[in-house]
């Protein structure tokens, strides 16, 4: 019996002797955390509905596709650390920095993986990456509050970083993101007066090799995931152009020359290969040979690029005829803010209207509007939308209408059953509902009375 005790009393001395050695020495911030986690552990896992979704969100991130993303992702980190130690830049005090990074901004970089094809991606993720405020984030992250302080500042920060984001009116949202800014200053003088309090104090004995490498080594592990995030946003990116490709050749004969095509035409840039993933390439997928779909593949590159220049010529516009009262050479207005977002919004609630049409009172809602609490932000509009909404009282008319902030209106509406649309812009609302008021034109879609709402 005493020599199992012995034996358990060496054993725990050697993983407590392990674990110093490797850096697993927990401050006071990562304590207050780990209090935090247990306690919200514990008032919510009783919950059956949050442990459903818990192993709902487990099971999906198991799947076998992201398996072998996490498995690659943790041999690309092993990799790193196997390089930085035959380069003599490993220290096993790192160890657990690199297994707290990995668990949390190193899961969300590569998470980013979806989104690797947006411009700028790569040079924003290396600025933030490797950026002042990277530097910044590692200062004050060197010394800790009290615990105390520690544990009450967590959901202060969590509050005051979260609020501005999920408030939605306007005028709330700018009252919070000033308090918000106001609140991380005062932590930022405070956090940085508290590490350099800590820094003076033990000026003498810092070692400075291991201070060297501790701030550096997060940007080393940021720096080198994104060359992973690139790989997996191009085998995703790939995949989903394929699939594309199959749609439409169902005949599996002669694939191969289509995608090679394909990837010998549009190469290693996410930004075409993810057009591709939305369509667009029906003729490189009927191509006959790798040379016809290569060819078709620079065809449907330029096409996109003659797209992506004309956008980028329609948004200069938006900044040079702001507040222009004038009119383009076909007679329409050439301050076009706005244009797009109030047709889209318009067109969303029109097809809403026409999907509530036959739930029960049968006709066009009066309240639908308020249904959407008149949220129309995936359209690009502002909370309220300015979107003012018609129905006759029994149910059989509507119309819906908006001003742009240049001034012009929009306006779509029925006066029948689905499928029926009207639309009509101008520079004054309409007067009545469609069929009525001949602002409207003499039948759904009339170009003359709806110019703008094809470009």
């Amino acid at each position: 019996m005493v020599n199992q005790t012995d034996s358990v009393d060496h054993a725990l001395v050697a993983a407590s002797t392990w674990l110093i050695e490797h850096g697993f020495q927990l401050n006071n911030r990562e304590w207050a955390s780990l209090i935090w986690l247990g306690i919200l552990a514990v008032c919510l896992l009783p919950w059956a509905q949050v442990r459903h979704g818990l192993g709902t969100v487990i099971r999906s991130a198991m799947s076998p596709k992201l398996l072998i993303v996490w498995v690659s992702f943790i041999m690309w980190i092993a990799l790193i650390v196997i390089i930085a130690q035959w380069q003599r830049l490993w220290d096993p005090r790192l160890t657990k920095d690199t297994v707290v990074w990995a668990a949390t901004a190193g899961v969300v970089s590569l998470a980013g993986f979806t989104d690797a094809h947006k411009q700028r991606f790569f040079s924003r993720a290396v600025w933030k990456t490797a950026g002042i405020a990277a530097f910044m984030e590692y200062l004050v992250s060197l010394s800790a509050f009290p615990l105390l302080v520690e544990i009450l500042l967590q959901p202060l920060i969590l509050v005051f970083a979260t609020a501005p984001i999920l408030v939605k009116a306007p005028e709330e949202q700018q009252k919070w993101q000033g308090w918000s800014s106001r609140f991380f200053l005062i932590m930022a003088v405070a956090l940085l007066g508290n590490t350099a309090l800590s820094l003076s104090s033990g000026w003498d004995s810092i070692d400075w090799r291991s201070l060297g490498l501790r701030s550096a080594w997060p940007v080393g592990l940021g720096l080198w995931v994104l060359l992973l995030v690139f790989v997996w946003s191009l085998v995703s990116s790939y995949e989903q152009a394929f699939l594309r490709l199959e749609w439409a050749r169902p005949d599996p004969q002669g694939r191969w020359k289509a995608k090679s095509g394909l990837v010998l035409g549009l190469g290693p840039n996410l930004e075409w290969i993810h057009h591709a993933a939305k369509g667009g390439t029906y003729h490189i997928a009927k191509a006959q040979s790798v040379r016809t779909a290569w060819q078709a593949s620079r065809e449907f590159k330029h096409e996109r690029l003659a797209e992506k220049k004309a956008e980028q010529a329609y948004q200069e516009n938006l900044i040079r005829f702001a507040d222009n009262p004038g009119l383009d050479e076909h007679g329409r207005p050439v301050d076009k803010r706005e244009f797009r977002e109030t047709r889209n919004a318009l067109d969303w609630l029109s097809t809403c209207q026409m999907g509530w049409f036959r739930h029960e009172p049968i006709g066009y809602k009066h309240d639908l509007l308020d249904r959407f609490g008149d949220d129309f932000t995936r359209q690009g509009l502002p909370v309220p939308s300015g979107i003012v909404m018609k129905v006759a009282d029994d149910g059989t008319k509507c119309y819906a209408w908006r001003r742009t902030v240049g001034g012009h209106h929009f306006a779509i509406g029925a006066n029948g059953d689905p499928p029926n649309q009207w639309r009509y812009d101008g520079q004054n609302p309409p007067t009545g509902f469609p069929g009525i008021a001949p602002e409207w034109g003499k039948s759904p879609f009339d170009d003359d009375a709806s110019p703008n709402w094809h470009e």
